[in-house]
């Protein structure tokens, strides 16, 4: 493994070392990067974006390389990570991050309150598997891969289109167009076997996974049988109107968001103060539901 000029880059400015990590992360999660993609997140000039690309390229020469035709740098074939720590949780992360209904700003607070936070057990994934299944999604291209599915004893290879990567709460998936299935699934990345392959070959568009793209209202509400007192608390810390609240999902999530919600018809529990909220409109959301 290549190793860093650890003094140069302790010494870079702390913008700078920002402005590395985008280059780096980029790199890792779709493959290529313009020069332009610093200047306009950053607001700086080409000049200093050149700068930055050439800083990266003396501390890791074999991860990027220019690709005269195309007008951009792409990835490495020996990539090894400069600045990230090369877990793809790490990466995961920042995919989770903007789609939170209110992302967090960088906090540059000299002091803050202890604080801690509890994760999901989830397995690494491999980061050239990760690498190659984010390229293939933005990108918009097949790749092949070998899945291992519950239903199968051993890995089968499996044509993939894939359009999303999804964070269920619990786990990352993706959604993408099986052409062994003939339609749109999901795939757990950490079942994912061996090496993915690219293929060149533009893949099925998502504007046809129709499940994706209809959205479910699910209305939640507090449960009847509690006592009144109770009722108004359990409203409050779902901030509810008239002990109810009303959030879209997609159609193709619905399911991950009633086993988040611990809502899922198979865990119903039958004592309130355990089953403090439910689902109003169980018609509606019932056909959304795996297994019903």
């Amino acid at each position: 493994m290549e190793t860093a000029n650890e003094p140069e880059l302790l010494q870079l400015k702390w913008d700078v070392r920002q402005r590395l990590i985008l280059l780096e992360t980029t790199l890792l999660m779709v493959g290529w990067i313009r020069v332009q993609a610093i200047m306009e997140t950053f607001g700086i000039s080409r000049a200093q974006a050149s700068k930055d690309f050439q800083i990266y390229q003396i501390s890791r020469p074999n991860n990027l390389r220019y690709n005269k035709s195309a007008k951009y740098y792409e990835v490495g074939e020996g990539f090894t990570p400069l600045l990230l720590t090369g877990k793809t949780s790490e990466l995961l992360s920042v995919f989770h991050t903007p789609h939170t209904p209110n992302p967090p700003v960088l906090s540059l607070s000299a002091y803050q309150p202890n604080a801690a936070a509890i994760s999901p057990l989830d397995r690494e994934i491999d980061l050239t598997i990760f690498r190659l299944i984010s390229c293939a999604a933005y990108n918009r291209q097949k790749i092949r891969v070998r899945y291992q599915s519950l239903t199968q004893p051993e890995p089968q290879e499996r044509v993939l289109s894939p359009h999303t990567l999804v964070f269920s709460g619990y786990r990352w998936h993706l959604r993408a167009y099986s052409d062994y299935h003939r339609q749109y699934r999901d795939f757990v990345l950490a079942r994912i076997k061996g090496i993915p392959e690219l293929i060149n070959e533009p893949g099925e568009p998502d504007s046809h996974d129709a499940d994706w793209y209809t959205e479910v209202p699910v209305i939640i509400g507090v449960h009847p049988d509690l006592p009144e007192n109770h009722k108004q608390v359990i409203a409050e810390d779902y901030g509810m109107t008239d002990h109810q609240v009303e959030v879209n999902i997609k159609g193709a999530l619905v399911n991950y968001f009633l086993k988040l919600m611990h809502l899922e018809p198979s865990r119903e529990h039958p004592d309130p103060k355990v089953q403090q909220i439910v689902v109003v409109n169980k018609d509606e959301v019932k056909p959304w539901v795996w297994g019903e």
